[in-house]
C-alpha cells in the first residue's frame, strides 16, 4: 500500500505539470460468471467498468472477485443498505468513495489488491464486502495435462474417494496433489472439499513441486469435518497462488514442517462453527522454514497470520526460520492476535520479518484472554529471536495494542519495530512487554511508534499504558 502512496503521488505530480493531457487507457477487466446454485447474497450488488461481478457470501462478509490490468477501473456498489459515511480499506490505499445515489457508491481502484467495503463503523450489524482484485493472469492453462488438473467455472465436488466431480452432490472430501503436479482452479469454479499436499502424518512422505493456482474458490464448509481448506504437510517447493479458500471451525491454511513454500494472493475468510465453537484462524505457519506469504488477504475470527514451531499438543515440532509476510491485509476477528508468533513454541523461531502490512481491524470479545494486533507470545521451551516488523498499520484496534510476552522457559531477544502506525491514541489500550524468571525478554527496539493516525511519536514507554516486568530488558524507543 505504500507504493501505491508513491503512485498516486507520481501521477498528481505528472498532471500538474503536463500541459495536454495523455488520452486515458482503457483497462483489461476480467469478471468471472456466476455458478449455477452458487451462494449469493441480496445485500451487494457490483460493477466493474460496468461489467457485472458475481457476488459471493460468507460467514463473515459478501465477496466479489474479478481481474484487471493495463489501467484503473471504475467499481460502482449498490446496496440494500443506504450510508453517509462509507469507507473503503485499507485506508492507507487513500481510494475516496462517492455516494453517486441513495444506495449506490462509486469508487476508482488504480492496481490490484485486496479491499474492504464497509458501510459503517459495526462490521457486525452490516458484515462488508471484500473486494478481490486480482491481476491479470498470464498464460492460464485450459485444460487438463499430464501435470495439471484443470478445474473449470461451476460448482464441483471431492467425492469419497478424492476424486474431483461435477456438481454440488454430497458432502466434499480431500482432494490429494500429487507430487510434480498443479491444481487449477477457473475463475468461476466452486471446489466443495480440502486439499492436502503431503501427507497428515508427521514425518510422512510429502508432495514437492506442487502447486495449487487460479482464481476459483476452495470451499471446505461442505465438508462434514468443516475447515482446514489447504494442508501443505513434509513439503518442499510448494507454491499457491490465486485462489479463495472459505473455512469454518478449524484452521484455514496451514503449512507444517515444510519448506520452500510461497503464499501468494491468496484469500482466506476463516469463521466459526454453526455451534460457535472452533478455533478458526487464517494462515498457520508451523515449523515451516523459506516462507514467503505475499498479497494475501485474511478474515479470520482467531489468529490472523501465525508462526509456530509446534501444535498445541506438541507435535509436528520443529524449527521456524526464514519466514517473509508483506504487502498484505488482515481484518482480525475476535478471538486471537492479528499477527502472531506463538503461542506454540516447542522450538526455535528465527528470522521472521512482517513487512508493509494493514491490519484494518482487530476486534475483541469479552473473557479473561488478552489478544494484541501484534503479538509474540513465548509458551513453550523454544527461543525466539531476529523478529523484523516495518511498516505495519492498525486502523482499528478493540483490545490490547501490541503484547511481547514470555511466559515459559524460551526467550524472546532481537526484535525490532520501525513505522508501526495505530489509528487510535496512544494510552487507549495496553501495551504489553514482560517476561519472567525462568524465560527472559530482552533487546527489543521500537522506532517510529506512532499513534492518532500518525501525528503522535512516541519515544518513551511513559507515553503508553506501558505493562511490563523486570525480567524484559534492553527495551528502547525511539524515533
Amino acid at each position: 500500500m505504500r507504493l501505491l502512496r508513491h503512485l498516486l503521488a507520481a501521477l498528481l505530480m505528472a498532471a500538474a505539470f503536463t500541459a495536454i493531457p495523455a488520452p486515458a487507457r482503457a483497462a483489461t477487466v476480467v469478471t468471472y460468471p456466476a455458478p449455477a446454485g452458487a451462494p449469493t447474497t441480496g445485500r451487494y450488488g457490483v460493477s466493474v467498468d460496468g461489467r457485472s461481478s458475481f457476488v459471493n457470501t460468507s460467514g463473515l462478509g459478501a465477496f466479489t472477485n474479478f481481474s484487471f490490468g493495463g489501467g484503473p477501473v471504475v467499481v460502482t456498489v449498490t446496496t440494500s443498505v443506504d450510508s453517509t459515511s462509507p469507507v473503503l480499506r485499507p485506508r492507507d490505499a487513500a481510494i475516496r468513495v462517492t455516494r453517486t445515489a441513495p444506495r449506490t457508491f462509486r469508487f476508482t481502484i488504480p492496481v490490484a489488491g485486496q479491499y474492504s467495503f464497509e458501510l459503517g463503523p459495526d462490521t457486525d450489524a452490516n458484515p462488508p464486502l471484500f473486494l478481490f482484485a486480482n491481476p491479470l493472469e498470464v498464460n492460464p492453462p485450459t485444460g487438463n495435462s499430464a501435470t495439471t488438473r484443470y478445474v473449470g467455472p461451476g460448482v464441483w465436488t471431492v467425492d469419497p474417494t478424492g476424486q474431483i466431480v461435477p456438481g454440488a452432490a454430497g458432502t466434499g472430501g480431500t482432494y490429494s496433489v500429487a507430487a510434480g503436479t498443479r491444481l487449477y482452479l477457473a475463475g468461476g469454479a466452486i471446489l466443495r472439499g480440502k486439499i492436502r499436499i503431503g501427507s497428515d502424518t508427521e514425518g510422512g512422505a510429502g508432495a514437492d513441486g506442487t502447486a495449487v493456482t487460479g482464481r476459483g474458490i476452495v470451499d471446505s464448509t461442505a465438508v462434514v469435518d468443516h475447515g482446514r481448506p489447504l494442508r501443505i504437510n513434509n513439503s518442499t517447493g510448494v507454491t499457491i497462488d490465486g485462489p479463495i479458500f472459505l473455512g469454518q471451525k478449524h484452521w484455514g491454511v496451514a503449512s507444517r514442517k515444510s519448506r520452500m513454500v510461497t503464499l501468494r494472493n491468496i484469500k482466506v475468510i476463516n469463521w466459526l462453527d454453526s455451534d460457535g465453537t472452533g478455533t478458526p484462524d487464517g494462515i498457520d505457519l508451523v515449523a515451516s522454514s523459506d516462507v514467503e506469504v505475499d498479497h494475501v488477504f485474511v478474515r479470520s475470527y482467531d489468529d490472523g497470520i501465525a508462526v509456530k514451531s509446534s501444535m498445541s499438543d506438541d507435535t509436528w515440532t520443529g524449527p521456524s526460520a526464514r519466514i517473509f509476510v508483506h504487502d498484505s491485509v488482515v481484518f482480525n476477528g475476535r478471538a486471537g492476535n492479528g499477527l502472531e508468533i506463538g503461542r506454540e513454541t516447542g522450538a526455535p523461531i528465527t528470522d521472521v520479518a512482517y513487512q508493509d502490512i494493514d491490519i484494518i481491524h482487530k476486534l475483541a470479545r469479552s473473557d479473561p484472554y488478552a489478544r494484541d494486533a501484534i503479538s509474540i507470545f513465548v509458551r513453550d521451551g523454544g527461543d525466539v529471536s531476529d523478529v523484523n516488523y516495518t511498516d505495519i498499520r492498525i486502523e482499528e484496534c478493540q483490545e490490547r495494542y501490541l503484547g511481547f510476552e514470555v511466559t515459559g522457559p524460551g526467550s524472546l531477544s532481537d526484535v525490532t519495530a520501525t513505522d508501526v502506525t495505530y489509528a487510535g491514541a496512544p494510552r487507549t489500550l495496553p501495551f504489553v512487554v514482560t517476561g519472567n524468571p525462568a524465560g527472559l525478554l530482552t533487546g527489543v527496539h521500537f522506532h517510529g511508534l506512532r499513534f492518532n493516525g500518525g501525528t503522535t511519536l512516541v519515544t518513551r514507554p511513559s507515553q503508553l499504558t506501558y505493562v511490563t516486568t523486570g525480567y524484559a530488558t534492553g527495551v528502547t524507543f525511539g524515533p
